[in-house]
């Protein structure tokens, strides 16, 4: 009995994460109106104009096309339902992903690591999920064309969480962003105290 209910939560929760990744996703590629063309007053754009003509917009885009569909394919090769009833399929979509992941997510991830706006950890953090991401694919890959189809799945599994950081990142940032329109912020100008209630992603942006 209890391990029909402990199965029934699992599902559960699966439809739910999958529900949030979509939702996250389709969120995300509703701005990509403000990068076609790139609106440089755009959060993410703002104050890239000055490289942005260069190879990073080759890797933004490839970047931002290749995510979303890596982020569903994944979500569709990871079910167990759809491996089994359509393994042809399975393994088509599978050669896709890999594909995706090396030639589009993973470099463009690498080359925009180099231009990230918080700083060299922040760039070093983003550069290593691009190499972690692209070594999970490579092994899971491998696991694969060698019948080894349980670590194969280990693999994958462990690829799409870090696929995923995406989407953590999204909420993250965006709780943030929340947070920081709502919070007052205090800045002492003449010996005075002056209150601004920031509109921007980060409250030191405020005058």
């Amino acid at each position: 009995m209890q391990t029909s209910h402990f199965s029934r939560l699992q599902k559960v929760l699966k439809l739910l994460a999958c529900v949030l990744i979509l939702k996250v996703t389709a969120g995300i590629v509703m701005i990509y109106r403000e990068y076609l063309p790139p609106n440089f007053d755009s959060p993410f754009l703002q104050g890239r104009e000055s490289y942005f003509a260069g190879p990073y917009q080759w890797a933004f885009y490839a970047h931002i096309a290749s995510g979303p569909c890596s982020l569903v394919w994944g979500m569709i090769l990871l079910s167990d339902r759809v491996r089994q009833r359509y393994p042809k399929w399975h393994r088509v979509l599978g050669r896709m992903q890999v594909a995706c992941v090396l030639l589009f997510v993973v470099p463009g991830g690498l080359w925009m690591s180099l231009y990230a706006e918080t700083g060299a950890v922040a760039g070093t953090g983003f550069a290593a999920l691009a190499i972690a991401t692209g070594l999970a694919v490579v092994f899971g890959w491998r696991c694969a064309v060698r019948r080894r189809f349980k670590e194969h799945q280990r693999w994958m599994w462990r690829c799409y969480v870090l696929l995923c950081s995406a989407v953590v990142l999204r909420l993250t940032r965006k709780s943030h962003t929340e947070n920081a329109q709502n919070r007052p912020c205090v800045r002492k100008s003449f010996g005075r105290r002056i209150y601004v209630n920031s509109r921007r992603r980060f409250c030191g942006n405020t005058v």
